[in-house]
């Protein structure tokens, strides 16, 4: 294919995206409706994550274009219920930090145990496909931030870790840890869980820590600089951190999700949750549509001027880590011209020293 072929291809994905959008802001859209619309967004674009070849983007305009005339059927049979029509915005009758704590909770549970600790392997497959050398964890004693179901503290474990430190503010997500946790015990007493905000560690964390984690976290925060710094804090001299964010780029995938999050604004968490697992999705991919969907800070950097904060800190030997698994942009787009014009580089993580 061309690549003037695959351009026209991604400006209409782009234009199938804006007018999905369009019409559901003109028109009355049911709750249900609205999850199913949102899912099928999401699909289009997530399936060709995880085929080793390039994504097939004819594929994922035809399914949005699918998308778009199943609203305009639904629109045109309006057969709506007098409370389906006059459904609006929906507040969750819980505040902002709470509202993370209760999605995560949610999320995370939805992994089987097959999923959990396949994705703790990440955690190394990142590293080792960026050749890194990992011989810095022989031995260290860690801090994982934002742990949530720690599954990236266990794998620090398994890579020869003496002892991980998890924090994590929300009590749904640790809960779910220790039951996950039971099962391995001998790793569940190198890992000690606090339930802490980032931004209200005690001092005595300072310059502790050969090794720091903040996985998937920072970009969630409502000052994303002062956890950077917070990290570089926490790590001893010679320490290393590894840091991954969300990255601005134009590509169709970031336009999706914000239809995802306009789609899902008048929705309660519980009520897609609930819908979600009616259409027998895999745990995985229902975390990952609830996290995209509903987290209520979502910053995305540019990379440019993310390493230049970096720096600024005070963080050394800053690397950009290419490698990773096989949905990762950073590796899809390096592979496949398809996958860059359509995911870009959406992901960016980084090992850095003190």
């Amino acid at each position: 294919m061309s690549t003037m072929t695959q351009n026209k291809i991604i400006e209409n994905i782009f234009k199938e995206i804006e007018a999905i959008g369009d019409i559901s802001q003109k028109n009355v859209v049911p709750r249900g409706a609205r999850v199913l619309l949102a899912y099928k967004v999401f699909r289009a674009l997530d399936r060709h994550r995880f085929r080793l070849e390039p994504a097939d983007i004819e594929e994922c305009l035809g399914d949005l274009v699918d998308t778009r005339e199943f609203l305009e059927n639904l629109l045109k049979e309006n057969n709506f219920t007098e409370s389906e029509k006059t459904q609006g915005v929906v507040k969750e009758p819980i505040e902002e930090a709470e509202r993370m704590q209760y999605l995560y909770g949610l999320a995370w549970g939805e992994q089987s145990d097959q999923e959990y600790y396949h994705g703790a392997s990440h955690f190394k497959d990142r590293l080792l496909n960026s050749n890194i050398d990992i011989s810095f964890l022989e031995s260290a004693n860690c801090l994982d931030l934002g742990t949530g179901h720690a599954r990236y503290a266990l794998a620090m474990l398994h890579l020869g870790a003496k002892s991980v430190t998890g924090v994590d503010f929300s009590k749904y997500c640790l809960d779910e840890t220790e039951r996950r946790l039971k099962s391995h015990s001998k790793e569940r007493s190198k890992i000690k869980l606090v339930h802490k905000d980032v931004y209200d560690l005690p001092k005595d964390m300072n310059n502790t820590f050969d090794f720091v984690c903040a996985n998937s976290f920072i970009h969630h925060l409502s000052d994303p600089e002062r956890a950077l710094e917070i990290v570089y804090k926490t790590m001893k001299r010679g320490g290393h951190a590894f840091v991954f964010v969300f990255a601005e780029d134009n590509t169709p995938t970031w336009r999706a999700i914000d239809l995802m999050r306009e789609l899902l604004k008048p929705v309660p968490i519980w009520h897609t949750h609930k819908t979600v697992k009616g259409f027998e999705v895999p745990g995985n991919k229902i975390f990952n549509f609830l996290d995209y969907s509903y987290t209520p800070i979502q910053h995305r950097f540019k990379r440019k001027k993310f390493e230049k904060t970096l720096k600024d800190i005070g963080f050394k030997d800053i690397k950009f880590l290419e490698g990773g698994v096989i949905h990762d942009s950073v590796l899809r787009s390096r592979m496949f011209e398809a996958d860059k014009l359509l995911y870009g580089n959406s992901e960016i993580r980084y090992l850095l020293k003190k």
